[in-house]
């Protein structure tokens, strides 16, 4: 294990006032961070110490104790919590909450954030914001390496080593920073002398302005834009061309880089990112209300889509789905109509009368109407004819030499003649013609 800062501890594990050191979690421009277990309370914490290079230097340490005190003034579930600062050895050091997951930049390192993670993220982060503003303090260092994601999704808001009472009207440590790469160009951070870090700075911090709450709003803007897109709003391989972006350039439209971003967040986006601060976001609460508006709009359409995807009638505007549901009723109506017309039309005959008759009934135009065809032993002229059978065409009798019918209840019935005196034959079926009604 590496030697504490200032090199005055060596052993594995070591002690340090009453705080026992387990793992050493992480190291930054500006500190050191421990796991450790603190042997009065039984509890596990992190201990910050100033990197062995800063150990000395008054401005490192008086940025430590500003962190100190401005984070335990503030409480909020969001803001990392100070316990106590202390010194042991020479080495000064902050007592905080033990914090475990990764920060804001290690998780964007896998791509951007499901809108919802972006939001429920940006919605802890502006409220954190929010209650510091209140508090008459601005963080001045907002960026991902200072966002922690814990493992319970919750976001905390962690060094405000940078921060500066608004009350006091205190100016900025450095009146125009001077930014030197650390680490890959895509991150130019500041020590020491600086007041933020280049990629993340307003243009009235790059300018070396007089500061208030908006600057941070500006900062989470460039925050929000590199979660929702994966890139940062202002690149540049020298801090030149980022402060030349941050002052005179606009940052590409989210909804270009990422499709899937709502058009509602990339307004929130470009509000933040306003240059002129009249126009930015005027507090953390404000860009909170939207963040918390568009995140209720979203959480009420997952839910109506919950049971299933929308199809193209879903789809349709309001007055276009009722015109389809009219017509679709109009033309319903149409069919059943028409087939209940067709049914009546073409309804299957039914035969009434003793088999062979040839009688049957149909209906048609709403009325029940008998009628008799021939049969065949008519058509056949089978003088096997039996008494009473009936031909149901006038004109088919005649052609035939049929006798004429007698008519009863709308059914043409044959009825023989008796046979001439001196017929040839005293078959009552025969006609005058002497053919048969078959």
């Amino acid at each position: 294990m590496a030697g504490f800062p200032g090199g005055k501890v060596k052993v594995e594990r070591a002690t340090v006032s009453h705080y026992r050191i387990v793992a050493r979690l992480g190291a930054g421009g500006m500190g050191v961070v421990y796991r450790a277990e603190d042997e009065r309370l039984g509890r596990l914490v992190a201990l910050k110490f100033l990197p062995a290079a800063l150990g000395d230097d008054p401005v490192a340490l008086e940025r430590l104790r500003r962190e100190a005190r401005t984070a335990s003034a503030l409480n909020h579930p969001s803001i990392c919590t100070i316990f106590d600062i202390d010194e042991d050895g020479g080495d000064r050091f902050i007592v905080m909450e033990l914090l475990e997951g990764v920060t804001l930049r290690e998780r964007l390192a896998a791509g951007p954030l499901p809108i919802a993670e972006l939001l429920g993220t940006g919605l802890q982060v502006a409220d954190a914001l929010a209650t510091a503003h209140d508090a008459g303090v601005i963080h001045r260092d907002i960026k991902p390496a200072n966002i922690f994601l814990t493992r319970r999704g919750f976001a905390k808001v962690l060094d405000f080593g940078l921060a500066m009472p608004l009350e006091r009207g205190e100016m900025p440590m450095s009146a125009a920073p001077t930014a030197r790469p650390s680490g890959p160009p895509a991150r130019l951070t500041e020590a020491g002398t600086t007041v933020g870090t280049v990629h993340y700075m307003s243009p009235e911090q790059a300018r070396g302005e007089d500061l208030d709450a908006r600057t941070d709003l500006f900062s989470f803007g460039t925050v929000l834009y590199e979660m929702a897109t994966g890139r940062l709003a202002f690149p540049g391989g020298t801090s030149a061309v980022v402060f030349d972006a941050i002052l005179n350039r606009a940052p590409s439209a989210v909804t270009t880089l990422n499709p899937d971003v709502p058009v509602g967040l990339g307004l929130i986006i470009e509000k933040a990112l306003e240059k002129e601060r009249e126009l930015r976001y005027q507090s953390a609460a404000e860009l909170r209300a939207d963040l918390r508006r568009l995140q209720r709009d979203s959480e009420s359409t997952r839910v109506s889509t919950a049971g299933a995807a929308p199809g193209p009638a879903a789809r349709r505007p309001p007055r276009r789905r009722a015109l389809v549901a009219a017509l679709a009723a109009v033309a319903a109506l149409v069919v059943a109509a028409l087939g209940g017309w067709r049914c009546c039309r073409r309804r299957p005959r039914r035969c009434r009368s003793a088999v062979g008759s040839g009688c049957c009934t149909r209906r048609r135009r709403g009325r029940s109407i008998r009628r008799c065809r021939p049969t065949a032993s008519c058509l056949a002229g089978s003088p096997k004819r039996a008494a009473g059978s009936t031909c149901s065409s006038a004109r088919w009798r005649a052609a035939r030499g049929c006798a004429s019918p007698t008519t009863r209840r709308g059914n043409r019935r044959l009825t023989s003649r008796p046979a001439a005196t001196g017929s040839r034959s005293a078959d009552p079926h025969r006609v005058a013609s002497g053919r048969r009604c078959a």
